[in-house]
């Protein structure tokens, strides 16, 4: 399986499309010298294969080239989902209408010199960031109201459920005492159906206390946390999604204790499972997996892994799979951001994820965490 690891690039991935050989190398050698990673291609088709292949932060793009020119390039690229929302600064020798007309986020002359194109690219990526920043803070927003709508929802449903449980457990312990000769056996009939009443009440409320602590959102303290908590809590609020779609597996060998936040650790757990449940098809659970393990690796550390049987995801995908608002599921189905959250959440702790998928044969995640030691532990 293709093995993919996500971690914040310090420099930016440049996509530079030039048919001129001895401009692209001038132009690539002073873009690398600042610090970035170029990425060539000689006209427009091979532009976009390698927009595909290496998820550049921006495009420096030529207009005039065989094959595949600048305006035919912008056209394909717009309308490709995965490609579209990535800048392009477009730079040409031609000072007409039509070339300056162009489709792009920035139009510069040729010719132009290093420093030009450099505050070119700057602003082109903080202009298209500006864009998506509303679309995120509205996001934001809206998950914490269902945050604290869940939160008010468990304690109101708290309340009359406390109440049922005692009741319950005060009719097992009286039932006893109605029984005789000729009553014995519905008196256990009851006992029996009263105790499943007890039994799916007490579900009820492991569900709630789960919900509660995924939704208190002011809550960051970071403490000691045993991660089997809170991946058996995300485990009760979808076990009955899990239950129609494959068997669960889980293993716990001795996972040492982290520092962290339990409810952000547990809106990680929930996001994976959740996405692990929706890769797989209802109807044949039994030829189905979820595995969830926890463990420690040779330095001591705690490593999760948590992997489905179900479709997979494909290998030109798991480079982007981490990137905010990006979702392989059918639009309206998914907001991109449930894996950009829980990268962001991991590496906050010290920790980070990966992928490993093949199409068809399932992915699985694997999370590293430091493990609490004397040197890391909280004042």
């Amino acid at each position: 399986m293709q093995d993919i690891t996500h971690e914040s690039a310090p420099r930016r991935r440049i996509l530079l499309v030039e048919d001129d050989i001895d401009l692209r190398e001038a132009l690539g050698d002073a873009l690398a010298e600042s610090g970035h990673t170029v990425i060539s291609a000689v006209d427009g088709t091979d532009g976009l294969r390698q927009m595909r292949a290496c998820r550049p932060d921006v495009v420096v793009l030529d207009l005039m080239m065989p094959k595949l020119d600048g305006w035919q390039f912008r056209l394909a690229q717009r309308n490709d989902p995965m490609l579209a929302a990535t800048p392009v600064v477009v730079i040409s020798a031609s000072n007409s209408a039509t070339a300056e007309a162009v489709d792009a986020d920035l139009y510069l002359r040729k010719p132009l010199d290093t420093q030009t194109l450099l505050h070119a690219i700057d602003d082109v990526i903080n202009a298209n960031a500006r864009r998506l920043e509303p679309a995120k803070v509205a996001q934001t927003e809206r998950l914490a109201a269902l945050g604290t709508l869940a939160a008010g929802l468990a304690h109101e449903i708290n309340n009359p459920l406390t109440y049922v449980l005692l009741q319950l457990a005060q009719a097992i312990r009286l039932l006893p005492t109605l029984a005789s000769e000729d009553s014995r056996a519905r008196v256990a009939q009851v006992e029996t159906l009263v105790r499943g009443s007890l039994e799916g009440a007490e579900r009820i409320r492991g569900i709630m206390a789960g919900i509660r602590a995924f939704s208190r959102s002011d809550d960051i303290s970071v403490k000691l946390v045993d991660v089997r908590v809170p991946i058996d809590a995300a485990l009760k609020l979808v076990m009955n999604e899990i239950r129609h779609r494959a068997r669960l597996v889980k293993t716990y060998t001795d996972p040492p204790l982290v520092l962290a936040n339990e409810g952000q650790l547990g809106q990680v757990f929930l996001n994976l499972i959740t996405n692990a449940v929706q890769a797989i098809a209802e109807g044949n659970a039994q030829a189905h997996e979820i595995r969830v393990s926890a463990t420690s690796d040779e330095a001591g550390d705690l490593v999760i892994e948590l992997s489905d049987t179900g479709e997979g995801i494909p290998a030109h995908l798991l480079g982007r799979i981490f990137e905010p608002y990006f979702s392989t599921k059918p639009v309206g189905h998914g907001t991109g951001l449930g894996l950009s959250i829980s990268h962001s959440i991991l590496s906050s702790f010290g920790g980070k994820i990966t992928v490993a998928s093949e199409v068809g044969r399932g992915a699985t995640f694997r999370i590293v965490l430091p493990a609490a030691r004397k040197d890391n532990a909280p004042c």
